[in-house]
C-alpha cells in the first residue's frame, strides 16, 4: 500500500520513523568526547558559567568571549546546573533537541500542505543527511540557529498560506529574536531576503505583512536587545568593535576568498543519494518546485541564503544549515513524485533502500564514529588525568591551546608566550607545561619530559607535558 493512502497504519509506521529519528540524533550522545575545536568553544563557556555563577558574560579559558550571544550556553547551562555537570551529553542536548524540532515541525507542515508521502520523505532526507545529522550531535551553535531561523520562516509560511492569524507572525518574530540571541544579526539573512524575494516573485501582500509586522519587531527586540544592552553598559560600547572586526568584517572581506562553487558541492554531498534524482532531471524538478507558491516559498528559502553566503569570502558548510530543512522539503517533493510513478515492486525497493540508509546512519553514529575519529579524542582524557596528577603545581600551555584540553581539565590553563616562559624558567619555578607539537629549545634544555601523547587531535600530531622543579622525578 502506498504511504500516501495510509490512514490507520501510519501510526505504527510513523512511530518507527520517530524512534529512528531519536536513535540517530540521541544515541550515545555522551559516549564520545568532544570532536572539534568549535565543540569545545561552546562547551567551555557552559562549564565556566556553571563554576563562576556569571550567566551574563561568557568566558573561554577565563577570557572574555562574547563573539557569540549566550542562548546556547544558557540552554545547556540549565541542565548542567541541575545535574551539576557540563558533560558531553548535556552540552550536546540543545543541538539534538533543535534537530528533533526541525525534523518533525517540517513533517507536520509538509503533511498539511503537500501530503503524507512528501512529509515522510522530508524526515527521511533530514535524518540521512550527513551535514544535518553531524550537527544534530555536536555542541555547536548552528543547529539551534537553524531551528530558530527555520522556525521563523515556517511561522511566516503558515501565516501566508494558512488562516492569516497574526499570532503566527508573533511566533515568527519570537523565534527570530531568539535567533538573534543565538548568533547575532546574521539570523536576519535567513528571514528578510527570502521573504523579500518571495514577495517580489509572487506579489502576495501577506509576504510583505510578514516583514512589516511592527509588533513582531518589538517582540524580537524585546527578546534579543536586553543582553546586548547589559553587556554594553557593563563592559563599554567599544567592546563590540573587536567583535565586528574579527567575527564579521574579517570573514566577509578577507583577501583570499573561498571559491563560489563550494556551497553547491557541499549541498550535493550532504544530500546524497536523494539529490541524484534532481541532478538527473533538474528542469523537471525546478518546474515542480515553481508550480505553486507554497513550493516556490521553499525554493526561495533554500536558494537565497546560498546566494548571499556565496558572496562572503569565508565559507563553511555549517553556515547554510538553516536552509537544510527547505532543501530537504524540496527534495522530498521530487522523490515523492518519483515514488508515486513507480510500480508497487519499485516502491518496495525504494522503501527497503530508505530503511537500509537509515540503519547505516544509525550504525555509523552508534559504533563507527568513535572508532573512525579516535585520533581526535583518545588522547584528551589521558592528558586531563596526567595534568590532574600534579596537584598544587601551576599548569601552563605554550603559545597555543585547544579548548578541548581546558574542557577535560575542568579549569583554565594560562597560555605563556616566549618571554613569559623564559622568565619562569630563569626564576626556576616549579610548573607543568603543556606543549602542542614541537617544543621550543629552552623547554628541551631546562625542563623534563613527563609524558607524550600521539596522535593528538590529528593524525601525525602530538602533545607533550613538560615539568620543572618539583614536577620532575
Amino acid at each position: 500500500m502506498a504511504w500516501s493512502r495510509l490512514t490507520g497504519a501510519p501510526c505504527r509506521m510513523l512511530a518507527v520513523l520517530f524512534l529512528a529519528t531519536l536513535a540517530i540524533y540521541f544515541w550515545g550522545l555522551g559516549s564520545i568526547p568532544l570532536l572539534s575545536f568549535n565543540e569545545a568553544r561552546r562547551s567551555v563557556p557552559v562549564q565556566e558559567m556553571l563554576a563562576s555563577g556569571d550567566w551574563l558574560v561568557p568566558t573561554l579559558n577565563h577570557h572574555l568571549y562574547i563573539s557569540k550571544p549566550p542562548l546556547l550556553y544558557w540552554l545547556a547551562g540549565i541542565p548542567a546546573w541541575l545535574f551539576n555537570s557540563a558533560s558531553e551529553w548535556i552540552v550536546r542536548m540543545p543541538s539534538a533537541l533543535a534537530a528533533l524540532a526541525i525534523t518533525w515541525l517540517s513533517f507536520f507542515s509538509m503533511r498539511r500542505r503537500f501530503g503524507l508521502t512528501p512529509a515522510i520523505f522530508t524526515v527521511l532526507i533530514l535524518i540521512t543527511s550527513a551535514g544535518f545529522t553531524v550537527f544534530a550531535r555536536r555542541a555547536e551553535i548552528e543547529m539551534l540557529l537553524a531551528a530558530l531561523c527555520f522556525g521563523s520562516l515556517l511561522a511566516a509560511f503558515e501565516y501566508i498560506f494558512g488562516r492569516r492569524d497574526k499570532r503566527w507572525l508573533d511566533l515568527a518574530y519570537l523565534s527570530l529574536g531568539l535567533a538573534l540571541l543565538t548568533k547575532g544579526p546574521v539570523a536576519l539573512l535567513f528571514y528578510i531576503p527570502p521573504l523579500l524575494v518571495f514577495w517580489w516573485r509572487y506579489r502576495l501582500p501577506e509576504a510583505l505583512a510578514c516583514l512589516t509586522h511592527w509588533r513582531g519587531w518589538l517582540i524580537a527586540l524585546a527578546v534579543a536587545l536586553p543582553w546586548y544592552l547589559i553587556i554594553s553598559l557593563k563592559l563599554g560600547w567599544d567592546i563590540w568593535s573587536h567583535v565586528v572586526e574579527t567575527d564579521i568584517a574579517g570573514k566577509v572581506g578577507r583577501s583570499a576568498a573561498d571559491p563560489l562553487y563550494q556551497y553547491p558541492l557541499w549541498l550535493i554531498a550532504d544530500f546524497l543519494p536523494w539529490c541524484l534524482l534532481v541532478l538527473a532531471m533538474p528542469r523537471k524538478s525546478v518546474r515542480r518546485w515553481l508550480a505553486t507558491p507554497q513550493s516556490g516559498f521553499l525554493l526561495i528559502a533554500a536558494v537565497v541564503p546560498v546566494v548571499i553566503f556565496s558572496l562572503i569570502a569565508n565559507k563553511h558548510a555549517k553556515y547554510l544549515l538553516p536552509t537544510y530543512p527547505a532543501w530537504a522539503a524540496l527534495l522530498a517533493l521530487t522523490v515523492a513524485d518519483f515514488y508515486h510513478a513507480l510500480r508497487e515492486k519499485g516502491r518496495q525497493g525504494l522503501r527497503l533502500a530508505a530503511v537500509m540508509l537509515v540503519l547505516g546512519f544509525f550504525v555509523y553514529y552508534a559504533v563507527g564514529e568513535t572508532r573512525l575519529l579516535a585520533h581526535r579524542h583518545e588522547a584528551l582524557p589521558k592528558i586531563a588525568a596526567r595534568l590532574a596528577s600534579y596537584p598544587g603545581l601551576p599548569v601552563y600551555a605554550w603559545r597555543d591551546l585547544d579548548p578541548r584540553v581546558v574542557y577535560y581539565r575542568g579549569g583554565p590553563v594560562a597560555v605563556l608566550k616566549d618571554a613569559d616562559l623564559d622568565a619562569k624558567l630563569q626564576a626556576r619555578e616549579s610548573l607543568v607545561l603543556f606543549v602542542e607539537d614541537a617544543a621550543p629549545a629552552q623547554v628541551a634544555e631546562h625542563m623534563c619530559r613527563l609524558a607524550e601523547f600521539a596522535p593528538y587531535l590529528k593524525s601525525g600530531h602530538k602533545a607533550t607535558i613538560y615539568g620543572s622543579g618539583t614536577a620532575c622525578p
